[in-house]
């Protein structure tokens, strides 16, 4: 039985053909999954064991009267405290190719009238509950006589629990899934009423009535196939979006016990390595993987699960990075495999060519010509991308041209590839394109893109025919950004502050004031690695320790990491002026004001800001001091806060 004040997952999944043929010992069994779902072990109301037995029932007589027996039907859908129950998930093979899935909102009413619409528009009639609504807001809604009152047009909802399912699975992220919704009023004859399935709030759900049952079986017989459902079935309970951190889960993905699902290209790329690792005696010369992809594709996941793949196999396997807070975050989450974990110095010293059968080098856009013996020296001799190669006998390296920042960042992918050449061995390239960090989100990835192009799109995160899961929000004020992002951490998310490099670094013990965006408002940068201030994380594990919140992050703390929510402070350095990013120089405070070139120097900046904007998985907020930056927010659509 669920404990607490939250709603454990609630699992009753059957075939439509045993929910046709056991129909009250199921309904049994759903009233008994219900119970030891709720917080309190409540039982369920008589009205949802009513549509249980005679709802649920329409829908699965529907589906084998089509011939689709064996579509798997999910009652009272939830799988995470936060998500609001599906009527039923159905979950089967689709007529062309691939998994296939519908949502189906299924309601009882048996009468249903006209939205009582009395303006031709409101701002406000919706949300003060008025008994009155305006023509806009009464597309979305229906009034109940039974209840008395306007609730919402069944598509609204199914379009909301098409949003909550693909937060919450990864497999949705595969183009080659196949996700759709409906909703069914089996009750609903009367002729006056028929109105409803001709109203489409939502482009593409359509709304069956009871004196459309042909429409509704051809509905089905459109997304599912009568193939057995056993491989969607197993998909849906186990490729769940992981609401851990990657640092959080390293250990368990080393070990082979992540609740990560890989997609696409990522699994193709663990396959791919791991079948050349296997391959004792390849034929031809060294071939070396160069794996791409933007922020939040799965690199790092693909570098972790690769590692834990060859370990388990027997395999002498290393991973290496051009991130130090990374590394070494991911090392310490890694218990029993901290060996594993290496600098590449380290490898330089202590291996000879080919002794390594596998090493993963991530973020091979942060490395230097030459591996680093301390924090500012390079050693003599060959450079970072040799001892790679030389040392393993199938290197791999996972890189973002997007996220080299710093002069001494030598290896672009093109710079990296040509090295590779250079030493006689052989491209494979590797593309991740499937964003998962920000909930899945291609569009937020796409209009990071664009904004620190230059060529910045408007923000539309209220699209009624595919809403934005991503939340994106913009700040008047560093103390208006900090006070939502506390909201944030003390409800359980993580919660982090960054900020552009636009103030000295003066104190490494996180205490000292530092960051000064505005009058009245100051904050510690994060402290260094060595300070011994109680309560303060150490500046590898900022992002991840708990503690973290009191400081601000840089980008080499938050390079490579992530948290629930992220705040960016726009710095000085970067304002927006006549439609263009203008980067002044006199503000830059870090290393990348030894890039003598201004084109160089606004490229390198502009990166950093976009790592920063990457690092969130639910959530960003922005803010600048240039109020004619903050302006350009509200032009493009975003919410302020």
């Amino acid at each position: 039985m669920a404990s607490g004040s939250a709603w454990a997952p609630l699992e009753a999944f059957w075939t439509a053909e045993e929910l046709v043929r056991n129909r009250d010992r199921l309904v049994e069994k759903i009233e008994q999954c219900y119970r030891e779902a709720h917080p309190r072990g409540m039982d369920p109301s008589r009205g949802d064991v009513e549509s249980w037995r005679e709802s649920l029932y329409e829908v699965a007589t529907a589906l084998v009267d089509s011939g689709l027996a064996q579509v798997w039907m999910f009652v009272e859908y939830r799988v995470d405290p936060s998500m609001n129950p599906v009527d039923v998930v159905l979950a089967g093979r689709h007529p062309v190719d691939g998994l296939s899935y519908a949502a189906i909102e299924l309601k009882q009413w048996s009468f249903v009238e006209r939205p009582h619409a009395s303006a031709p528009d409101c701002g406000s009639c919706v949300s003060t509950g008025g008994g009155n609504l305006c023509r806009r807001c009464a597309i979305d809604r229906v009034y109940v006589p039974s209840y008395g009152k306007h609730k919402k047009h069944p598509a609204i909802q199914v379009r909301d629990n098409l949003t909550s399912i693909r937060r919450h699975h990864s497999m949705f992220d595969d183009r080659y899934v196949t996700l759709v919704g409906a909703s069914y009023l089996h009750n609903l004859k009367h002729q006056d009423a028929q109105w409803i399935s001709r109203v489409a709030p939502c482009q593409g759900i359509p709304t069956f009535t009871a004196r459309q049952p042909s429409d509704l079986r051809a509905f089905l017989r459109t997304h599912f196939s009568a193939a057995p459902g056993d491989a969607a079935t197993q998909a849906l309970l186990e490729r769940r979006r992981a609401n851990s951190l990657l640092a959080d889960e390293a250990g368990a993905i080393i070990s082979g016990y992540s609740r990560f699902s890989l997609v696409e290209n990522q699994l193709r790329a663990v396959n791919d390595v791991m079948s050349l690792v296997r391959e004792r005696a390849s034929s031809g010369g060294k071939r070396v993987f160069v794996v791409s992809g933007r922020a939040g594709t799965g690199k790092s996941l693909v570098a972790l699960t690769l590692l834990g793949e060859a370990l388990r196999g027997g395999y002498e396997a290393r991973y290496v990075s051009g991130g130090i807070a990374s590394r070494e975050t991911f090392r310490r989450a890694s218990r029993g495999r901290g060996a594993a974990f290496e600098t590449l110095n380290r490898i330089a010293d202590r291996h000879a060519t080919d002794e390594l059968e596998l090493i993963l080098c991530d973020e091979a856009h942060r490395l230097t010509e030459r591996p680093m013996t301390g924090s500012f020296a390079m050693r003599p001799g060959e450079s970072s991308v040799s001892v790679v190669v030389t040392r393993a006998r199938v290197p791999v390296f996972f890189v973002d041209g997007d996220q080299r920042l710093f002069a001494e960042e030598i290896w672009s992918p093109e710079a990296l590839v040509q090295e590779i050449q250079r030493l006689g061995a052989e491209v494979v390239p590797l593309t991740l394109d499937r964003v998962l960090r920000a909930v899945g989100s291609a569009t937020y990835d796409t209009w990071i893109q664009r904004l620190m192009a230059g060529d910045p799109v408007p923000w539309n995160p209220d699209a009624k025919s595919d809403p934005e899961p991503f939340e994106l929000y913009y700040a008047d004020s560093a103390a208006q950004m900090e006070k939502f992002l506390k909201g944030k951490d003390a409800s359980g998310a993580s919660a982090r502050m960054s900020a552009g490099m636009c103030w000295d670094w003066t104190d490494d013990t996180g205490t000292f004031p530092d960051v000064t965006p505005e009058e009245g408002w100051a904050r510690p940068w994060n402290a260094g690695d060595n300070h011994k201030t109680p309560g303060v994380p150490k500046r590898r594990y900022w992002a991840t320790e708990a503690g973290g919140f009191g400081q601000i992050g840089c980008v080499h703390t938050a390079q490579g990491l992530e948290y629930d929510w992220g705040g960016v402070i726009l710095g000085p350095d970067l304002t927006w002026r006549e439609a263009a990013w203008r980067v002044h120089r006199e503000h830059v405070r870090s290393k990348a004001n030894r890039i003598q070139n201004d084109e160089e120097l606004s490229r390198a900046i502009r990166n950093a800001y976009g790592v920063l904007m990457t690092r969130s998985l639910r959530g960003t907020v922005v803010y600048s001091v240039d109020p004619a930056t903050r302006q350009l927010f509200a032009d493009l659509g975003v919410q302020k806060i």
